[in-house]
């Protein structure tokens, strides 16, 4: 989590800045719907944790179960990041 909120979050900023300023508008299109997917796993990511966190006070067994449905989401949060990057890049360069 802390690479992606440090690190991933940080250079796909960048580059959404970047790429606002050149891209046509079918493009930011695309990027926008894949924005909608990040923002929705976000959303879920933090609901997960948050269910975990309820579940772990509570001294409830399902608090493991729960904690690896939201790490699972943060991988999937991760990869849609990495993807947005690379497609950012492909677009920024042609």
């Amino acid at each position: 989590m802390h690479y992606y909120f440090w690190q991933t979050g940080a250079e796909l900023t960048a580059r959404w800045k970047e790429a606002m300023l050149g891209l046509p508008p079918s493009v930011l299109r695309e990027l926008a719907g894949r924005l909608q997917e990040l923002e929705a796993v976000t959303d879920e990511t933090n609901r997960e944790l948050k269910a975990a966190g309820l579940a772990t006070a509570e001294g409830r067994e399902s608090a493991e179960h729960l904690l690896n449905r939201a790490l699972a989401l943060m991988d999937h949060l991760s990869e849609i990041a990495e993807d947005m990057t690379r497609r950012l890049d492909e677009l920024l360069k042609s």
